[in-house]
């Protein structure tokens, strides 16, 4: 599945007309998430909600998330691996940078990284009936018409539960983890903006928390239908 999706974003990529008028960019919805919170649960049952509530001769819709880290490498002409401490919410120092520099024909500026990831997430979002969860999405296609923008909350403790359910990990070890990585998206979100995301950003907040996973796909289906996303 990730191969055949990958396939479809580079044609897409690679096949995108001049820039359309904004009217005509999207549909495209961006889930961002604390950490913890079934982003990636609730896109693909959004998706599959989307596709039925749409005309049968359209695209359906698709998730994107990890692809945008691989199709952003290919444009680069490096492996994954050499751009994914962007994601990682990792910064290279200036030694960094100018050993990498030496050391490398393949070398490749943190800045022109960043740009490339932005332009292939700006080219998703505009070509539409995608749904981009974390990737600092909501900043960089905030300025779509046709967008709907939304952010996963639950209170610490439970989200501390969930993972360490999940990664089968104390209690405490989890609360540290969880911490660490709200902090760290927090920081890559406001990189990518170049200022201080808040929730007034964001379109629509759910509490993961008090609402099920099908109970969020739903509410944003249906958000996003009255928004004319569909």
């Amino acid at each position: 599945m990730t191969n055949i999706l990958l396939k479809y974003l580079e044609d897409r990529y690679k096949y995108s007309m001049p820039k359309k008028e904004e009217e005509s960019q999207g549909p495209v919805i961006t889930i961002s998430r604390d950490y913890g919170c079934s982003a990636n649960l609730c896109a693909n049952e959004l998706a599959r909600l989307l596709t039925k509530m749409g005309d049968n001769d359209q695209e359906p819709w698709k998730v994107i998330s990890k692809e945008i880290l691989e199709q952003a490498a290919k444009e680069l002409g490096l492996t994954p691996e050499k751009i994914e401490f962007v994601f990682n919410f990792e910064k290279r120092s200036a030694v960094d940078e100018i050993l990498e520099a030496l050391s490398s024909k393949y070398y490749k500026s943190e800045r022109k990284i960043r740009n490339t990831i932005r332009e292939v997430v700006r080219s998703i979002g505009e070509q539409g009936r995608a749904i981009i969860v974390g990737r600092a999405g909501s900043t960089i296609l905030r300025d779509i018409p046709n967008s709907l923008h939304i952010r996963l909350i639950a209170p610490l403790e439970h989200r501390v539960d969930v993972v360490s359910r999940k990664k089968e990990i104390p209690h405490s070890e989890a609360k540290k983890l969880t911490m660490e990585m709200d902090k760290k998206r927090t920081q890559l979100r406001n990189d990518f903006a170049g200022k201080r995301i808040h929730d007034v950003d964001y379109d629509l907040i759910y509490n993961c928390k008090t609402l099920e996973t099908l109970e969020v796909a739903q509410l944003i289906a249906k958000a996003a239908e009255n928004r004319n996303l569909i």
